[in-house]
């Protein structure tokens, strides 16, 4: 990837906010001013008591990297009369996707996302190791639909510690193609970044059956084709019928008015 392309994205990171600004007026504050802004969200650290410290770290998403492009070459980015210094975070998965498809042949620049995209599972980070797999379900069904079940994982050493990693599978692929778009998921006021799983089996058999579907031509057999056969003769037949039952009525009228004729 090119020195270019590596600045181009949908997000950047400010830098030396106050923290007493809550997002909500920091989002306010850049619609006045800016465009395209999408999500707000302000970064956090824990305190050795776990305690969740907020840092003078906020991240911006836009709806396009167009709107980033301006604040990336100025190096700020002014919230009211405070002005920060922003650098570029990675871009989301559907704008990474673009641009690799764009060194890449339309085919398979097409096949690349459609198997990146596509999946029932996602794997969320950060997450803090102290919230149970069931509340953190209850909270996410809250705002997201198809949930199946969330797990969270854990070391494979001995000490089978938990990590800050979490597995949410969904009933259908419909229900993570937003998010992985989006590059994150919300809960509550927390933004935790995600990345694609690899599909269940159930989906993977689902895609390869409609790729085969898709890509190869039907193959009919003997039977088939004396099926088919048989069945485009009796609608010929029927058809013939019909043009017979039309013509023999035909035939009737005009004979009728030629008799009514000369009977006058």
């Amino acid at each position: 990837m090119t020195t270019k392309q590596l600045n181009v994205t949908d997000r950047i990171l400010l830098h030396g906010v106050d923290t007493e600004l809550a997002d909500d007026y920091i989002r306010s504050e850049l619609l006045k001013t800016y465009q395209g802004v999408k999500h707000v969200q302000r970064w956090y650290r824990k305190d050795k008591y776990e305690n969740e410290i907020p840092k003078d770290l906020v991240q911006v998403n836009f709806i396009s990297p167009k709107y980033t492009e301006r604040f990336l070459q100025d190096g700020f980015i002014n919230i009211g009369n405070l002005r920060c210094q922003v650098a570029p975070l990675k871009p989301t998965i559907r704008l990474e996707n673009e641009i690799k498809s764009d060194n890449e042949s339309d085919c398979q620049s097409e096949r690349f996302t459609e198997e990146q995209q596509v999946t029932d599972k996602i794997l969320v980070h950060d997450v803090p190791t102290h919230i149970p797999d069931e509340d953190l379900k209850q909270e996410l069904s809250k705002i997201y639909r198809g949930i199946r079940y969330v797990k969270r994982w854990y070391y494979k050493d001995e000490s089978k510690a938990p990590t800050e990693r979490v597995q949410i599978d969904f009933t259908s692929s419909k229900h993570t193609k937003t998010i992985l778009e989006n590059g994150f998921i919300n809960v509550g006021r927390y933004c935790w970044p995600v990345t694609a799983l690899k599909p269940s089996m159930y989906l993977r058999n689902k895609l390869e059956s409609d790729s085969r579907s898709y890509y190869q031509p039907q193959i009919l057999t003997e039977q088939d084709i004396l099926h088919t056969f048989e069945e485009q003769k009796k609608r010929l037949n029927d058809l013939m019928c019909h043009f017979d039952d039309q013509l023999n009525k035909t035939v009737r009228l005009l004979c009728k008015d030629a008799h009514d004729s000369s009977s006058g």
